[in-house]
């Protein structure tokens, strides 16, 4: 964390405390970090966090809690083993059954889970339960506690800043209900979003190297970004790439319009963080121009800037994108 950034969180410290509603009892009868930031609710839940990291350690084998060993580090195995039984290759993001296992888990606050959830799911979650309160949970709220402390005074400066610059940027109203879970583990990479239109539920890491300091601010406008703007025909940016490519015989590259999503966002952050005396924001795309992105940023800088600038719609910068990043089709 930039020593600027430490000064940022420290004077607004006075501000996050009060902010934080600790609405309900926890697992362990701690209260529940929640805090509400205009649109954005974000909330620190064990039973959301141990959903996530069963499932990363199912999908990815990531390592168990330090502390558990012998039986305890077999029962816990089990769980892992149950769940990658349960989940197998479906995604968090398009599958409907785990989609609403998330969003039940994220409203739960009594020692077992919710009657809603699947039997094969919930017999995992409350077989582990008891491991990770003993031997974890208390280290995730931790950080979870912390990565909404720094992002809570962020968010109440800018949000609303940044979410009008969104809906200028997609031509339509950027989401009204955030629902934000922050976990120690996130999905593949750090952290997705499910939801579309006025309503938007993330699920972010407060660990991932991402998602850090003012990065997260940036984050926080990337993810709820996906509710209204996507590869989708009908969504913003998707309508545009379609319509496009068909006029010019083209198909675009798979990752274009993540690439021009991590752009807006990165962007409008960056000037929203300069009006604030954060002058040396580099924005999370430019750690991708040399892997997923790379040969966008030029297109990315001249075209989609121009856009953002007011100097370009959306669609003529789409297609300047396009015709210089895609070949036509034969």
């Amino acid at each position: 964390m930039s020593s600027r950034l430490t000064v940022f969180a420290l004077a607004f410290a006075a501000c996050v405390a009060p902010c934080v509603t600790h609405a309900r009892a926890g697992v362990r009868g701690r209260a529940q970090a929640a805090a509400q930031v205009g649109r954005y609710r974000l909330q620190s839940n064990p039973w959301v966090n141990l959903h996530q990291r069963l499932m990363h350690a199912a999908r990815f084998k990531s390592a168990p809690p330090a502390g558990l060993s012998g039986d305890d580090l077999s029962k816990w195995n089990r769980a892992v083993e149950a769940y990658r039984a349960f989940v197998g290759d479906r995604s968090p993001v398009f599958d409907a059954e785990l989609i609403r296992i998330n969003s039940e888990l994220s409203k739960a606050s009594a020692a077992t889970t919710p009657r809603s959830i699947p039997a094969a799911a919930a017999r995992a979650l409350e077989a582990a339960m008891p491991l990770y309160r003993a031997a974890q949970w208390e280290e995730d709220d931790r950080a979870n506690r912390f990565w909404i402390a720094v992002a809570e005074p962020m968010l109440a400066s800018a949000a609303e800043e940044l979410a009008d610059a969104h809906a200028k940027a997609y031509g339509v109203p950027f989401p009204r209900h955030i629902l934000v879970d922050v976990s120690a583990f996130a999905g593949e990479f750090g952290g997705y979003t499910v939801g579309e239109g006025d309503y938007a539920h993330t699920v972010v890491s407060s660990t991932h190297p991402l998602f850090q300091g003012f990065r997260a601010l940036e984050m926080l406008m990337h993810e709820p970004s996906h509710a209204i703007a996507d590869e989708a025909p009908t969504a913003a940016v998707g309508s545009d790439l379609t319509r496009v490519a068909k006029e010019l015989k083209v198909t675009p590259r798979r990752n274009l319009w993540h690439a021009i999503l991590f752009y807006t966002s990165g962007e409008l952050t960056r000037r929203a963080l300069a009006r604030r005396g954060v002058t040396d924001y580099k924005p999370v795309i430019t750690l991708r121009y040399d892997g997923p992105f790379r040969g966008l940023r030029q297109s990315l800088e001249t075209h989609w800037q121009a856009h953002l600038d007011g100097k370009l719609s959306s669609e003529a910068a789409i297609r300047r994108i396009l015709m210089e990043t895609t070949p036509a089709k034969d």
